[in-house]
């Protein structure tokens, strides 16, 4: 028996056809005992590690209390409290189950105040048919235009529909572009007067503590978190004012408070400060990044390094791909496939070096067995690719391409 969906979006199981029975730390092991260094940390929620002691203690008393969802809400308010202080302003937080429902209701909640339908989209929010995507110029069949990240497509959105945008929802990825490169699409939307969400799903409490855009200088009127809040278990909250988070009074499900989640999600708050996560990743993680830059050179071979050491991204071609993930696994390193890798705060130290060790085998035998890849360049269409399969946009116009070429190369990927 299969089960249904199981092949849409499994990093595990389906995609490697590898069988996990446990993990700790930054190692995941399979029945046979094999530890293998988890590149991938469940789409990047497992932010601390597998099996962090003290996420797991919380679990474990919250559990033993028997009492059902939403019997107190003094964790949930305590947490809602963790969450507004980390934001600028008066903030009131709604909290859902996954990043897909709380980026539905960020957007739900800004047609409801502004009295408007259409929204502008900058990435990917979730597995749904309201972020269906579309080509540039049309909406989707939920309301919703996509600009792919590109400035001039987001500035056309807002020359011609500024009057009927609800909001703009902007994914910032900092794999591809900078910092100051997604503050300055929030700011175009912020001088034509468009409420802005900031989708920190990816990236929220995992770049800094908080909303990684408030680092760049931007303040959204609305926040989304999923991922860097509860070390894997299921939670996500919106953030904003009074006037955005009044309209999500009655959205609410029978298990939006249980509080096994709350509790992970507490505890995982508390130990991003006591562990310094965000200077460790980029110290440790950016080690990588750069020591694994070396192993690429010195093995000749089509791939770059992209990102920091917080979320980086193996840069090449799909066939070369396609050589590249099953060395690694063999190696006993697992990468998330044709998208970015998301380290937890346990790879550190000897942890990187046994991941380099490891990539290091990898490359020699995928040089050893595809002689042919051996001193290939890595394009600028690679490069492209590479980019537009882990942040659904463009990092800017490529070199010497016209906005109608931009138009053309994201429609052939729909």
């Amino acid at each position: 028996m299969r089960i249904a969906n199981a092949d849409g979006c499994t990093p595990y199981e389906v995609a490697r056809n590898l069988t996990l029975v446990r993990g700790e730390g930054a190692y995941v092991y399979d029945a046979a005992g094999r530890g293998l260094i988890d590149l991938s940390n469940s789409f990047g929620s497992v932010l601390l590690g597998h099996q962090d002691p003290a996420v797991t203690s919380a679990v474990l008393d919250a559990v033993r209390t028997g009492l059902p969802a939403a019997a107190s809400l003094d964790l949930q308010n305590r947490l809602a409290a963790q969450i507004a202080g980390d934001l600028p302003g008066e903030q009131r937080v709604a909290f859902f189950k996954t990043g897909t429902a709380a980026t539905r209701a960020a957007a739900s909640a800004a047609r409801q105040v502004t009295g408007r339908r259409l929204i502008a989209s900058c990435g990917y929010h979730g597995y749904d048919l309201m972020w269906e995507f579309t080509p540039p110029g049309q909406p989707n069949s939920e309301g919703v235009l996509h600009c792919y990240h590109l400035p001039e497509l987001l500035d056309r959105v807002l020359d011609e529909h500024a009057d009927e945008l609800a909001a703009v929802i902007i994914a910032p990825d900092y794999i591809h572009v900078s910092p100051q490169y997604i503050a300055d699409l929030f700011h175009r939307c912020q001088r034509a007067g468009v409420v802005t969400i900031a989708d920190e799903v990816k990236h929220g409490y995992r770049m800094l503590r908080g909303a990684s855009v408030n680092g760049a200088g931007v303040r959204a009127d609305i926040y989304t978190y999923a991922k860097g809040i509860s070390n894997g278990w299921p939670l996500s909250c919106v953030a904003g004012d009074e006037r955005f988070m009044d309209p999500l009074a009655e959205f609410v499900s029978t298990l939006t408070f249980e509080a096994p989640s709350f509790a992970a999600a507490a505890a995982t708050l508390d130990r991003l400060t006591e562990l310094d996560v965000q200077a460790r990743l980029d110290t440790d993680g950016g080690r990588f990044v750069s020591e694994a830059t070396k192993l690429i050179d010195a093995h000749d071979l089509p791939i770059e390094m992209a990102g920091t050491g917080a979320a980086f991204q193996f840069v090449c071609a799909p066939e070369v791909e396609e050589i590249l993930l099953p060395h690694a696994l063999a190696a006993g390193l697992i990468l998330e496939p044709s998208d970015q890798q998301y380290p937890s705060a346990c790879f550190r130290d000897e942890v990187v070096d046994d991941a380099l060790d490891r990539l290091g085998r990898a490359l020699t035998a995928m040089a050893a067995s595809r002689p042919d890849l051996v001193g290939r360049e890595v394009t600028q269409l690679d490069r492209v690719q590479s980019a537009f399969c882990q942040m659904d946009g463009l990092p800017g116009r490529p070199d010497g391409w016209s906005l109608a070429e931009c138009v053309d190369y994201v429609t052939g990927q729909l």
